[in-house]
């Protein structure tokens, strides 16, 4: 078992991180409640879309492609028929049909190819871009604007703090914009039935941010869950075990896209697709509000059985997955989502999905720490991505 209990670290890169997301989050309401003729604009053409039997599809590339199954999925849950351009089971798009396009820069070229292709068809494309003036801006009917990324920089995370100059999560890239996508989306699916759609809009964003709020405070308090958990992941990398993440449902995307970012830090991440590779000392992380997903938690047994090591972020500290693990921290949970799961969505029109939010802002934040006690820039991750999307 991991000690880290004598050597404490101090956590100031991932506070950083997480207050940086806090403030972009809040950033990001007001900069959508700017374009609020757009937002009212994208909930007729969902509307419409639903009830004309129309389909609704998301294309990206990369963690902006899984931001679109996150979306697509959210819209499901509001009886809106969706579909992913370049999945296995992606259907058609036809005239009439509606697409979101995904990308911070709104220059990737498989995006703006495919943007160009169901424009052919007659659909209806919407960007998410963080870049006005861009090749997908421009292909556009209608664009929805997303906070801008920080620049990538090679300078180290204490330089950057003596000069002042620290306040952005070192994960490079899309980060900000990828969780400006979230935001946005979730609180786009709950206008979608609301009679004020813009206050409906303007509340499930609140909701979100003030739960990622209290997930901090939770999580400082109990700084010593943290470090350990860190010490897993930094003890991976160190002698190369593997890591691998899983969640259900909207969490399977959010788990998706750490791995991503995981293995821009250098570390050897694996797919659950490759759980018969696994081996002792390796490390799984499993994402689930309740703690009592019924896969999640086999995967969990199986791990340990296996001699994993077995992570977990739950909002139920009693959970079956947190007394299996080896560290657990305990982010905030809403009722209303918690009814949700329990009574339906017949029941219960509306979702928020707080948590699942809050665990992409937790690693996110939790990257950017072990960026800086690996010593790794943002320049070095970017040299990491993918290259042909």
């Amino acid at each position: 078992m991991i000690d880290i209990l004598g050597d404490i670290q101090v956590l100031e890169a991932f506070e950083d991180a997480f207050i940086t997301f806090i403030d972009a989050g809040e950033r990001m309401l007001k900069y959508a409640l700017d374009q609020a003729e757009i937002l009212l604009k994208i909930r007729s053409l969902l509307l419409e879309a639903r009830q004309n039997n129309r389909r609704v599809h998301t294309v990206g590339m990369g963690r902006s492609g899984l931001c679109g199954k996150f979306l697509a999925e959210l819209l499901k849950l509001r009886r809106v028929k969706s579909s992913v351009i370049g999945t296995t089971l992606a259907k058609p798009v036809n005239n009439g049909d509606v697409v979101f396009a995904i990308s911070g820069s709104g220059w990737t070229k498989t995006t703006t190819l495919y943007t160009e292709l169901c424009l052919e068809r007659g659909a209806t494309v919407i960007a998410f871009t963080a870049t006005k003036g861009s090749k997908l801006d421009r292909l556009s009917d209608y664009s929805l604007y997303l906070l801008g990324k920080p620049l990538p920089t090679s300078t180290d995370y204490i330089a950057r703090k003596i000069s002042g100059d620290y306040r952005s999560p070192l994960a490079p890239m899309g980060s900000i914009s990828e969780f400006s996508t979230l935001l946005v989306s979730a609180g786009i699916a709950n206008m979608i039935d609301s009679e004020e759609p813009i206050e409906e809009f303007k509340r499930t964003l609140t909701t979100i941010i003030n739960v990622a709020k209290s997930s901090l405070s939770k999580l400082l308090i109990h700084r010593d869950n943290l470090n350990r958990l860190i010490a897993y992941y930094e003890v991976a990398k160190k002698k190369n075990h593997s890591c691998f993440f899983g969640g259900m449902g909207l969490l399977s995307y959010i788990s998706d896209i750490i791995s991503i970012r995981f293995q821009h830090l250098g570390i050897d991440v694996s797919d659950i697709s490759d759980w018969i590779l696994r081996k002792k000392e390796d490390v799984l992380t499993i994402l689930s509000g309740s703690g009592e997903a019924s896969i999640l938690k086999i995967l969990a047994e199986e791990g340990k059985r296996s001699g994993m090591k077995i992570l977990s972020i739950v909002g139920n500290d009693e959970s079956t997955i947190a007394k299996l693990s080896d560290a657990f921290l305990l982010l905030e949970d809403i009722e209303e989502r918690k009814k949700y799961f329990e009574l339906g969505r017949e029941e219960l029109g509306r979702f928020i999905p707080a948590f699942e939010i809050s665990c992409f802002i937790l690693y996110e934040s939790i990257i950017a720490e072990l960026a800086n006690r690996f010593g790794i820039t943002e320049e070095a991750m970017k040299e990491m991505h993918a290259n042909i999307e």
